[in-house]
């Protein structure tokens, strides 16, 4: 399986509470939106997501109830999160986890954006890595691999035919694959539990 999505393919939604946009990346069911309103049927039950979200001033985060998220902050140069409980400050490139279920109430002092993975408990998991491509790097398959390219560009060589990456492209794949490129790639691993 590959799949591939452009950055100039890709289209921004409104968040569910109406207090940023985001822009979709990869899903499950692909082309779900995470952002409709629970009433809104299939669409809104994804297994995971990947996605980009912009954030201009300070916010609420929307609530996914039996959802776990990891958030990274890929431009900007910082946002605080409120979670109960707890502060936390996210610096660029930085994976954060969290209960999507939780109120996060989130402070940036400038335009930010971050990336945002989300899995259905119980459904799928996901790990995140952040990585500054300086050197090939080979990266082993996943259920699927979703390869985010933040900045500068990566050719990825696979058994088929090499693909090339710019800022904002991604790829999905479920095979080993080879990054050559320079810049910083983001990198999810998803393992399906339930089909």
């Amino acid at each position: 399986m590959r799949r591939y999505r452009r950055a100039a393919d890709q289209h921004r939604v409104a968040w569910r509470n109406g207090a940023g946009l985001t822009t979709e990346l990869a899903s499950d069911p692909p082309g779900g939106d995470a952002e409709a309103p629970p009433s809104g049927g299939s669409s809104a039950d994804f297994s995971w997501r990947v996605s980009l979200a912009e954030v201009t001033e300070d916010c609420e985060f929307s609530v996914f109830p039996d959802v776990d998220r990891t958030i990274v902050l890929v431009e900007g140069e910082a946002m605080s999160l409120q979670l109960p409980g707890i502060a936390h400050t996210l610096t660029p490139y930085e994976p954060f986890q969290f209960d999507g279920a939780v109120e996060v109430r989130c402070r940036v002092s400038g335009p930010t954006r971050d990336l945002n993975v989300m899995t259905r408990r119980g459904r799928s998991n996901a790990t995140v890595s952040i990585e500054k491509l300086d050197a090939p790097l080979t990266l082993a398959e996943a259920d699927p691999l979703v390869i985010v390219c933040l900045d500068g560009s990566v050719t990825l060589e696979t058994e088929g035919p090499s693909v090339t990456l710019g800022a904002g492209d991604v790829a999905e794949l479920d095979e080993r694959v080879r990054a050559v490129g320079n810049g910083h790639v983001a990198v999810i691993r998803i393992e399906t539990l339930e089909r």
